[in-house]
């Protein structure tokens, strides 16, 4: 009896692992399906609006304020709208010190009436004027062509959504460039399931949208029982209204976005756990399916890998499992390492796929149960 049950549970991993196999197989065809972003218009005409919501931010908003002043973009046609959402530092002084040194930008800002990011984001957009609306964090250095990028992809086609590409930089300690990697891994399967019409993440460091085409979808507040989600929720909302052809990635170097890796584990969890917190809203199947199967491979790499105290044989096969899982992971995470100009942070790919079972299991159940907190504030979910 007892050998039925090993067999059968053998032959539920298959089962999953080949899930998983055919659903990064996927993502990485994707991946190789997207057509390079055309070039950045540098002397385009449509307005842009770039809302902020802001908390505690006084360390960041300045750098954040200075980086958009020296895009390679007609100022006069940006827009700069930053939600202050009751902040308790000095954030506004800091902005009205941003205002006064760069006198050239079209900059507004104001505390937002209600609590939460995305409801502060959803007041900015009710004075946003451009026709392109770009979001992005207090904590995010866009580059130079940053806007011009996002306003040559929106002019492609007709993308109601765009996704940018944000990348965790500079990665200075092992924890930094590890949490790096981890972070372009999800950036390939973000891109690649795009690029396979399947889109199924986003990232509100790096987003554009057409303004109308929001507004008429009912905004970021369509989902507004959630506190956060701002870009899955907008995500899901834009594929509901007006199809999944209407999402698309911005494939583009120029169109990166950076932002610091968290300094510490604490923090690193803390923002995992929010992020998983709102999966409990998440509707459509693009989205839940896979990370169902990312979790249940996980949940079966850590039940070998304890099994293994009962049953020693079963270390080898969580060996062998995990070297499949390297193998599936490695040609998506080489092509989006290399897209990112970080294809040194290779060296940590393998050790990180023995990390990634504890981290994926831990973070899925926590998520869904520990009352999560953000900036000194209980996420609500």
């Amino acid at each position: 009896m007892e050998i039925e049950y090993i067999w059968m549970y053998l032959r539920i991993a298959e089962f999953v692992a080949l899930s998983y196999l055919l659903l990064i197989s996927t993502y990485t065809i994707g991946w190789y399906r997207l057509k390079k972003s055309p070039p950045a218009e540098l002397g385009g005409q449509i307005p842009v609006s770039i809302l902020g919501a802001v908390r505690n931010e006084e360390s960041n908003i300045f750098n954040l304020i200075q980086n958009l002043s020296k895009q390679y973009y007609p100022l006069e046609k940006i827009q700069i709208i930053i939600a202050d959402d009751h902040s308790e530092d000095s954030t506004k002084s800091k902005i009205n010190e941003a205002q006064n040194a760069f006198p050239d930008l079209n900059l507004m800002h104001f505390s937002a009436i209600g609590t939460g990011k995305k409801s502060a984001l959803s007041e900015a957009l009710e004075l946003a004027l451009g026709d392109l609306v770009l979001v992005t964090d207090a904590d995010c250095r866009p580059g130079p062509f940053w806007v011009s990028q996002m306003v040559a992809s929106y002019r492609e086609g007709n993308a109601k959504l765009l996704l940018g590409p944000v990348l965790f930089d500079p990665a200075n300690t092992i924890f930094e460039k590890i949490q790096t990697l981890e972070f372009i891994s999800l950036m390939g399967s973000t891109a690649g399931a795009a690029g396979i019409g399947l889109p199924m993440m986003g990232n509100s460091a790096n987003l554009g949208f057409d303004r109308n085409a929001v507004i008429n979808a009912g905004g970021f507040n369509a989902s507004s029982g959630f506190s956060s989600g701002d870009d899955v929720f907008l995500l899901m909302n834009i594929i509901k209204n007006y199809g999944r052809k209407s999402v698309r990635f911005v494939f583009s170097e120029q169109a990166i976005v950076s932002t610091l890796p968290l300094s510490s584990m604490s923090a690193f969890l803390s923002q995992r756990l929010r992020w998983v917190s709102k999966s409990v809203g998440y509707k459509r199947p693009e989205i839940i399916l896979p990370a169902l199967i990312v979790f249940l491979f996980n949940f079966l790499l850590l039940s070998m890998l304890f099994s293994a105290v009962f049953y020693p044989f079963m270390a080898l096969i969580f060996l062998l499992f995990i070297l499949l899982k390297y193998l599936v992971d490695y040609p998506l995470l080489h092509a989006a390492s290399g897209f990112m100009k970080r294809r040194n942070l290779l060296l940590f790919s393998l050790p990180i796929e023995f990390i990634y079972p504890f981290y994926v299991v831990i973070i899925g159940l926590a998520g869904n149960f520990v009352k999560v907190k953000w900036k000194g504030r209980g996420v609500k979910k």
